[in-house]
């Protein structure tokens, strides 16, 4: 379990969530263009990033909730030593996304590495977010934003993946300057 620090509403679970929940990963919504994962205080983030996809570029997103991406890759790792033993088993990240389309961007307040754990498991383009670096701001919404883990920096590693000249757009839409050196070298 982990413990944050800051108090916010969460989501009711579906009652055939709880597998999910336990393994890793489970669907808050469905989305037919691409998949967002959210872990912890980010997933709101994520939830605001695919608000803006729908709203302001038409794009449908679905929404997984990360419980853990220490246990999708013990998972991850448990399969393919089954494989490498005639098994043939599939990782709870390729079932949960294996009938799923387009690219999968994943988001948390950890560094991004956590979220590159699961990276040979997703059946397609990924990209990991994280807050890499040191963070010098006053306010959540401004350290989230300098680590480019806000719903607007989210919506446009979406765009990035499904095409660049959507994110070009974006970034002047949402005003982010996009030659700025990125977080870990400020």
């Amino acid at each position: 379990m982990t413990v944050a620090n800051e108090n916010y509403p969460h989501p009711a679970p579906a009652a055939e969530a709880t597998d999910g929940i336990l393994r890793g990963m489970y669907r808050l919504r469905e989305g037919s263009q691409l998949q967002l994962l959210g872990a912890g205080s980010i997933l709101r983030e994520v939830l605001a990033a695919a608000e803006l996809l729908a709203n302001d570029w038409q794009i449908s997103a679905g929404v997984w909730s990360v419980t853990s991406f220490t246990e999708l890759r013990r998972d991850g790792m448990r399969v393919e030593r089954a494989n490498r033993i005639g098994a043939g088993e599939r990782s709870w990240v390729e079932q949960c996304l294996g009938a799923t389309r387009g690219p999968v961007i994943a988001a948390s307040d950890y560094v991004s590495a956590v979220a590159d754990l699961i990276r040979p498991y997703v059946p397609r383009k990924y990209v990991a977010l994280g807050t890499d670096g040191f963070g010098r701001s006053d306010t959540r919404a401004a350290l989230r934003a300098f680590f480019e883990v806000d719903a607007k920096h989210i919506c446009i590693a979406a765009l990035a993946a499904l095409d660049p000249k959507l994110a070009a757009s974006a970034l002047d839409r949402y005003g982010i300057d996009p030659v700025s050196r990125p977080p870990w070298e400020r």
